[in-house]
Protein backbone atom coordinates (compact mmCIF):
# COMPACT_ATOMS: atom_id res chain seq x y z
CA UNK A 1 0.00 0.00 0.00
CA UNK A 2 1.12 3.55 -1.02
CA UNK A 3 1.86 6.19 1.60
CA UNK A 4 -1.08 7.95 0.52
CA UNK A 5 -3.63 5.60 0.33
CA UNK A 6 -2.47 4.17 3.77
CA UNK A 7 -3.24 7.63 5.16
CA UNK A 8 -6.38 8.34 3.75
CA UNK A 9 -6.87 4.66 4.44
CA UNK A 10 -6.41 6.04 8.43
CA UNK A 11 -8.54 8.76 7.71
CA UNK A 12 -11.40 6.82 6.74
CA UNK A 13 -11.07 8.36 3.01
CA UNK A 14 -10.96 5.62 1.02
CA UNK A 15 -14.58 5.66 0.39
CA UNK A 16 -16.11 9.05 -0.56
CA UNK A 17 -19.80 9.76 -1.39
CA UNK A 18 -19.64 6.09 -3.36
CA UNK A 19 -16.40 7.08 -5.22
CA UNK A 20 -13.72 4.44 -4.79
CA UNK A 21 -9.77 5.45 -4.41
CA UNK A 22 -8.12 4.06 -7.10
CA UNK A 23 -4.52 5.33 -7.20
CA UNK A 24 -2.82 8.27 -5.98
CA UNK A 25 -1.74 11.52 -8.26
CA UNK A 26 1.09 12.60 -6.50
CA UNK A 27 0.65 16.06 -4.80
CA UNK A 28 2.82 18.74 -2.58
CA UNK A 29 1.03 20.37 0.36
CA UNK A 30 -2.05 19.03 -1.07
CA UNK A 31 -2.32 15.38 -2.25
CA UNK A 32 -4.65 14.30 -5.16
CA UNK A 33 -5.88 10.74 -5.83
CA UNK A 34 -8.35 8.96 -8.43
CA UNK A 35 -11.43 8.06 -7.13
CA UNK A 36 -14.19 5.56 -9.09
CA UNK A 37 -17.65 5.19 -8.96
CA UNK A 38 -18.84 3.03 -12.47
CA UNK A 39 -17.95 4.62 -15.21
CA UNK A 40 -17.30 7.99 -13.40
CA UNK A 41 -13.91 8.70 -12.46
CA UNK A 42 -13.11 12.05 -10.13
CA UNK A 43 -10.10 13.47 -8.72
CA UNK A 44 -10.22 13.98 -5.11
CA UNK A 45 -7.52 16.98 -3.92
CA UNK A 46 -7.10 16.86 0.15
CA UNK A 47 -5.72 19.07 2.53
CA UNK A 48 -4.38 17.09 5.30
CA UNK A 49 -3.10 19.09 9.02
CA UNK A 50 -2.28 22.31 7.19
CA UNK A 51 0.20 24.32 8.94
CA UNK A 52 -1.54 27.54 9.74
CA UNK A 53 -4.56 29.53 8.58
CA UNK A 54 -3.75 30.75 5.31
CA UNK A 55 -3.04 27.18 3.75
CA UNK A 56 -6.57 26.43 4.30
CA UNK A 57 -7.73 29.31 2.80
CA UNK A 58 -5.47 28.72 0.42
CA UNK A 59 -6.92 25.63 -0.60
CA UNK A 60 -10.96 27.56 -0.20
CA UNK A 61 -9.59 29.61 -2.86
CA UNK A 62 -8.43 27.42 -5.17
CA UNK A 63 -11.87 25.43 -5.17
CA UNK A 64 -13.82 28.63 -5.05
CA UNK A 65 -12.24 29.80 -8.18
CA UNK A 66 -12.89 26.08 -9.63
CA UNK A 67 -16.73 26.53 -8.54
CA UNK A 68 -16.81 30.07 -9.13
CA UNK A 69 -14.76 32.51 -11.90
CA UNK A 70 -15.40 35.07 -14.70
CA UNK A 71 -15.87 32.60 -17.39
CA UNK A 72 -18.50 30.21 -15.45
CA UNK A 73 -20.49 33.17 -13.22
CA UNK A 74 -21.88 36.33 -13.23
CA UNK A 75 -22.42 38.01 -10.20
CA UNK A 76 -26.53 37.99 -10.24
CA UNK A 77 -26.63 35.97 -13.86
CA UNK A 78 -27.47 32.18 -11.53
CA UNK A 79 -28.57 29.60 -14.29
CA UNK A 80 -26.33 30.91 -17.39
CA UNK A 81 -24.12 27.61 -18.12
CA UNK A 82 -20.26 27.67 -19.04
CA UNK A 83 -21.17 26.98 -22.86
CA UNK A 84 -22.89 30.56 -22.58
CA UNK A 85 -20.07 32.22 -20.46
CA UNK A 86 -16.91 30.87 -22.40
CA UNK A 87 -16.76 32.37 -25.59
CA UNK A 88 -14.16 29.54 -26.95
CA UNK A 89 -14.62 26.19 -27.95
CA UNK A 90 -15.97 24.67 -24.60
CA UNK A 91 -13.40 21.53 -25.22
CA UNK A 92 -10.85 24.63 -24.15
CA UNK A 93 -12.41 25.38 -21.04
CA UNK A 94 -8.90 25.84 -18.92
CA UNK A 95 -10.20 24.73 -15.41
CA UNK A 96 -11.54 21.54 -14.39
CA UNK A 97 -15.20 21.13 -13.44
CA UNK A 98 -15.89 20.58 -9.89
CA UNK A 99 -18.40 17.63 -9.42
CA UNK A 100 -17.83 17.16 -5.41
CA UNK A 101 -18.27 20.29 -3.24
CA UNK A 102 -15.63 21.60 -0.37
CA UNK A 103 -15.80 19.26 2.79
CA UNK A 104 -13.98 20.09 5.98
CA UNK A 105 -13.62 17.26 8.71
CA UNK A 106 -12.28 17.06 11.69
CA UNK A 107 -11.77 20.26 13.14
CA UNK A 108 -10.70 21.86 9.40
CA UNK A 109 -7.49 19.27 10.03
CA UNK A 110 -8.62 17.49 6.78
CA UNK A 111 -9.92 19.35 3.90
CA UNK A 112 -11.16 17.99 0.28
CA UNK A 113 -13.26 18.53 -2.78
CA UNK A 114 -13.24 16.48 -6.21
CA UNK A 115 -13.21 17.62 -9.47
CA UNK A 116 -13.96 15.74 -13.14
CA UNK A 117 -11.16 13.58 -14.01
CA UNK A 118 -10.16 13.92 -17.62
CA UNK A 119 -7.75 11.91 -19.98
CA UNK A 120 -4.91 13.41 -21.40
CA UNK A 121 -1.29 14.25 -20.50
CA UNK A 122 0.72 16.00 -18.45
CA UNK A 123 3.22 18.81 -20.41
CA UNK A 124 6.03 17.16 -18.00
CA UNK A 125 5.71 13.32 -19.42
CA UNK A 126 5.74 14.64 -22.96
CA UNK A 127 9.19 13.57 -24.56
CA UNK A 128 9.67 16.91 -26.79
CA UNK A 129 13.39 15.55 -27.26
CA UNK A 130 13.03 14.98 -30.90
CA UNK A 131 10.83 17.73 -31.36
CA UNK A 132 11.83 19.77 -34.32
CA UNK A 133 11.95 23.33 -33.95
CA UNK A 134 8.56 24.22 -35.63
CA UNK A 135 7.02 21.08 -33.56
CA UNK A 136 7.91 23.19 -30.37
CA UNK A 137 7.01 26.07 -31.64
CA UNK A 138 3.32 24.91 -32.52
CA UNK A 139 3.22 23.39 -28.89
CA UNK A 140 4.18 26.94 -27.40
CA UNK A 141 1.38 28.65 -29.65
CA UNK A 142 -1.00 25.88 -27.73
CA UNK A 143 0.12 26.54 -24.39
CA UNK A 144 -0.33 30.11 -25.38
CA UNK A 145 -3.88 30.18 -26.56
CA UNK A 146 -4.82 27.91 -23.68
CA UNK A 147 -3.40 30.85 -21.20
CA UNK A 148 -5.18 33.13 -22.82
CA UNK A 149 -8.28 31.88 -22.05
CA UNK A 150 -7.07 30.86 -18.38
CA UNK A 151 -6.28 34.59 -17.91
CA UNK A 152 -9.53 35.15 -18.67
CA UNK A 153 -11.04 33.47 -15.45
CA UNK A 154 -9.63 36.96 -14.15
CA UNK A 155 -6.64 35.32 -12.31
CA UNK A 156 -3.28 35.22 -13.06
CA UNK A 157 -1.98 31.40 -12.45
CA UNK A 158 1.38 32.53 -10.60
CA UNK A 159 2.84 28.45 -10.82
CA UNK A 160 2.96 27.87 -14.60
CA UNK A 161 5.14 24.40 -14.56
CA UNK A 162 4.69 21.77 -16.75
CA UNK A 163 3.22 19.65 -13.81
CA UNK A 164 -0.13 21.93 -13.66
CA UNK A 165 -0.69 21.43 -17.22
CA UNK A 166 -2.41 19.01 -18.63
CA UNK A 167 -2.76 18.64 -22.08
CA UNK A 168 -5.98 16.79 -23.57
CA UNK A 169 -6.12 14.96 -27.22
CA UNK A 170 -6.93 16.60 -30.50
CA UNK A 171 -5.94 20.36 -30.20
CA UNK A 172 -7.32 22.16 -33.25
CA UNK A 173 -5.27 25.35 -33.92
CA UNK A 174 -5.72 28.13 -36.08
CA UNK A 175 -4.81 31.30 -37.64
CA UNK A 176 -5.18 33.79 -34.95
CA UNK A 177 -4.59 37.03 -36.55
CA UNK A 178 -6.91 36.99 -39.67
CA UNK A 179 -8.98 34.80 -39.62
CA UNK A 180 -10.91 36.08 -36.24
CA UNK A 181 -11.37 31.76 -35.63
CA UNK A 182 -11.29 30.29 -31.96
CA UNK A 183 -8.34 28.43 -31.15
CA UNK A 184 -9.10 24.84 -29.17
CA UNK A 185 -6.34 24.40 -27.78
CA UNK A 186 -7.42 21.60 -25.25
CA UNK A 187 -5.18 22.04 -21.67
CA UNK A 188 -6.52 22.12 -18.47
CA UNK A 189 -4.07 24.16 -15.78
CA UNK A 190 -4.02 22.35 -12.39
CA UNK A 191 -3.07 23.50 -8.94
CA UNK A 192 -4.60 27.01 -8.31
CA UNK A 193 -2.43 27.69 -4.93
CA UNK A 194 -0.70 30.56 -5.80
CA UNK A 195 -3.09 32.44 -8.38
CA UNK A 196 -4.32 35.99 -7.89
CA UNK A 197 -6.93 37.85 -8.75
CA UNK A 198 -5.78 40.06 -11.40
CA UNK A 199 -6.58 44.28 -11.42
CA UNK A 200 -8.77 44.60 -14.38
CA UNK A 201 -8.28 48.32 -14.82
CA UNK A 202 -12.13 48.90 -14.42
CA UNK A 203 -14.55 49.44 -12.18
CA UNK A 204 -16.72 47.80 -14.01
CA UNK A 205 -16.20 44.35 -12.77
CA UNK A 206 -18.04 43.23 -9.78
CA UNK A 207 -15.46 40.57 -7.94
CA UNK A 208 -17.28 37.60 -7.25
CA UNK A 209 -18.03 37.14 -3.38
CA UNK A 210 -15.70 34.57 -1.49
CA UNK A 211 -16.56 32.75 1.89
CA UNK A 212 -12.61 33.01 2.21
CA UNK A 213 -10.65 35.93 3.19
CA UNK A 214 -9.12 36.42 -0.14
CA UNK A 215 -7.12 39.12 0.47
CA UNK A 216 -4.90 37.63 3.38
CA UNK A 217 -4.28 34.85 0.53
CA UNK A 218 -2.97 37.90 -1.63
CA UNK A 219 -1.09 39.70 1.25
CA UNK A 220 0.87 36.46 1.93
CA UNK A 221 1.18 35.28 -1.67
CA UNK A 222 2.83 39.09 -1.97
CA UNK A 223 4.90 38.87 1.14
CA UNK A 224 7.15 35.71 0.32
CA UNK A 225 8.38 34.06 -2.81
CA UNK A 226 5.86 31.42 -2.74
CA UNK A 227 6.59 29.84 -6.55
CA UNK A 228 9.93 28.88 -7.59
CA UNK A 229 12.49 31.18 -9.16
CA UNK A 230 11.65 30.06 -12.27
CA UNK A 231 7.76 30.77 -12.92
CA UNK A 232 8.92 34.00 -10.61
CA UNK A 233 9.27 37.68 -12.69
CA UNK A 234 12.55 39.45 -11.31
CA UNK A 235 10.31 42.27 -10.71
CA UNK A 236 8.01 40.59 -8.35
CA UNK A 237 10.56 41.23 -6.02
CA UNK A 238 10.48 44.87 -6.75
CA UNK A 239 6.59 45.55 -7.39
CA UNK A 240 4.82 42.91 -5.58
CA UNK A 241 0.94 42.94 -6.35
CA UNK A 242 1.44 45.57 -8.93
CA UNK A 243 3.57 43.35 -11.14
CA UNK A 244 2.76 43.38 -14.92
CA UNK A 245 2.33 39.75 -17.02
CA UNK A 246 3.26 37.21 -14.24
CA UNK A 247 2.21 34.59 -16.69
CA UNK A 248 4.02 35.84 -19.76
CA UNK A 249 7.48 35.26 -17.64
CA UNK A 250 6.06 31.63 -16.93
CA UNK A 251 5.82 30.94 -20.48
CA UNK A 252 9.04 32.43 -21.36
CA UNK A 253 11.23 30.25 -19.29
CA UNK A 254 9.26 27.26 -20.76
CA UNK A 255 9.72 28.10 -24.05
CA UNK A 256 13.11 29.27 -23.75
CA UNK A 257 13.95 25.97 -22.07
CA UNK A 258 12.44 24.27 -24.28
CA UNK A 259 13.82 25.46 -27.24
CA UNK A 260 17.50 25.27 -26.28
CA UNK A 261 17.42 22.37 -23.60
CA UNK A 262 18.15 24.57 -20.47
CA UNK A 263 16.93 27.42 -18.35
CA UNK A 264 18.12 30.95 -19.13
CA UNK A 265 19.61 32.12 -16.24
CA UNK A 266 21.45 30.47 -13.10
CA UNK A 267 17.73 30.61 -10.58
CA UNK A 268 19.78 29.26 -7.07
CA UNK A 269 19.29 32.11 -4.61
CA UNK A 270 17.65 35.45 -4.74
CA UNK A 271 20.88 36.88 -5.54
CA UNK A 272 20.32 35.24 -8.83
CA UNK A 273 17.04 36.97 -9.35
CA UNK A 274 18.15 40.66 -8.30
CA UNK A 275 21.59 40.38 -10.56
CA UNK A 276 18.66 39.64 -13.22
CA UNK A 277 16.35 42.14 -12.40
CA UNK A 278 19.02 44.76 -12.15
CA UNK A 279 21.79 43.85 -15.13
CA UNK A 280 19.88 41.64 -17.28
CA UNK A 281 22.37 39.05 -15.99
CA UNK A 282 21.50 35.90 -17.69
CA UNK A 283 23.57 32.77 -18.90
CA UNK A 284 26.36 32.32 -20.64
CA UNK A 285 24.68 30.66 -23.45
CA UNK A 286 21.90 33.36 -23.81
CA UNK A 287 23.00 35.28 -26.41
CA UNK A 288 24.43 31.85 -27.95
CA UNK A 289 21.50 30.55 -28.24
CA UNK A 290 19.00 33.06 -29.33
CA UNK A 291 21.49 33.83 -32.17
CA UNK A 292 20.71 30.18 -33.32
CA UNK A 293 17.37 30.26 -34.18
CA UNK A 294 15.24 32.53 -36.17
CA UNK A 295 15.58 36.46 -35.75
CA UNK A 296 11.28 36.61 -34.90
CA UNK A 297 11.51 33.61 -32.45
CA UNK A 298 15.12 35.48 -30.95
CA UNK A 299 13.40 38.42 -30.41
CA UNK A 300 10.16 36.92 -29.29
CA UNK A 301 11.66 35.14 -26.69
CA UNK A 302 13.61 38.19 -25.78
CA UNK A 303 10.96 40.18 -25.06
CA UNK A 304 9.25 37.34 -23.08
CA UNK A 305 11.84 36.93 -20.74
CA UNK A 306 12.49 41.18 -20.45
CA UNK A 307 12.79 41.54 -16.24
CA UNK A 308 10.60 44.79 -16.96
CA UNK A 309 6.86 43.79 -16.76
CA UNK A 310 5.33 46.27 -18.76
CA UNK A 311 8.08 45.24 -21.42
CA UNK A 312 6.69 41.72 -21.46
CA UNK A 313 3.51 40.87 -23.90
CA UNK A 314 0.30 40.26 -22.45
CA UNK A 315 -1.09 36.91 -23.37
CA UNK A 316 -3.44 37.82 -25.94
CA UNK A 317 -0.36 39.05 -27.68
CA UNK A 318 1.77 35.80 -27.70
CA UNK A 319 -0.79 34.30 -29.09
CA UNK A 320 -0.82 36.24 -31.91
CA UNK A 321 2.94 36.42 -32.31
CA UNK A 322 3.41 32.68 -32.22
CA UNK A 323 0.53 32.19 -34.83
CA UNK A 324 3.33 34.65 -36.85
CA UNK A 325 5.90 31.54 -36.49
CA UNK A 326 3.36 29.37 -37.11
CA UNK A 327 1.65 30.18 -40.12
CA UNK A 328 3.24 33.16 -41.73
CA UNK A 329 6.91 32.50 -40.93
CA UNK A 330 8.10 33.72 -44.48
CA UNK A 331 6.44 37.19 -43.78
CA UNK A 332 8.54 36.99 -40.18
CA UNK A 333 12.15 37.97 -41.32
CA UNK A 334 12.44 41.85 -41.47
CA UNK A 335 13.77 43.16 -37.99
CA UNK A 336 12.12 46.33 -38.40
CA UNK A 337 8.57 44.64 -39.38
CA UNK A 338 8.96 41.81 -36.41
CA UNK A 339 9.54 44.87 -33.68
CA UNK A 340 6.56 46.77 -35.54
CA UNK A 341 4.26 43.62 -34.97
CA UNK A 342 5.88 43.16 -31.05
CA UNK A 343 5.31 46.44 -30.24
CA UNK A 344 2.06 46.48 -31.81
CA UNK A 345 0.61 43.59 -30.05
CA UNK A 346 0.99 40.60 -32.55
CA UNK A 347 -0.81 42.56 -34.81
CA UNK A 348 -0.07 42.73 -38.72
CA UNK A 349 0.55 46.68 -39.18
CA UNK A 350 -0.22 46.44 -42.69
CA UNK A 351 -3.72 45.01 -42.32
CA UNK A 352 -6.46 46.93 -43.32
CA UNK A 353 -10.04 45.25 -41.55
CA UNK A 354 -11.69 47.19 -44.70
CA UNK A 355 -9.94 44.59 -46.64
CA UNK A 356 -11.51 41.32 -44.91
CA UNK A 357 -14.83 43.27 -46.17
CA UNK A 358 -14.50 44.27 -50.06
Amino acid sequence: MDGNKLLLSKLGLLNIDGYKYEKSLGGGSALSSLYVKGDERVVFKFLIAPRNDIELERFKLEYSVLEKNKLNYVQGGEGLSVEQLFHGPIESYPLPYIVEPLTHKTSNMVSYFGYKYEEGVLLSDVDTTEFTIESKVELLYRLASALNYFNLTGYSHRDLHPENILLLPEPDMCKFDRDMTDNNPKIKFLDMGNCQRMNTGSGLYIPILRNLDEDAVFRDNNRRCLASFVSMPPDFLEKGKDIENYDTWGIGVYAYELIFGELPFDANEISDITSLRNHRQFSVNYETNLNSVSLGLKLILNHLLSPKGEERPKLDAIVRLFSWLVHRKEEFIDRKFINQVIHGEGFDPNHDPLDVIY
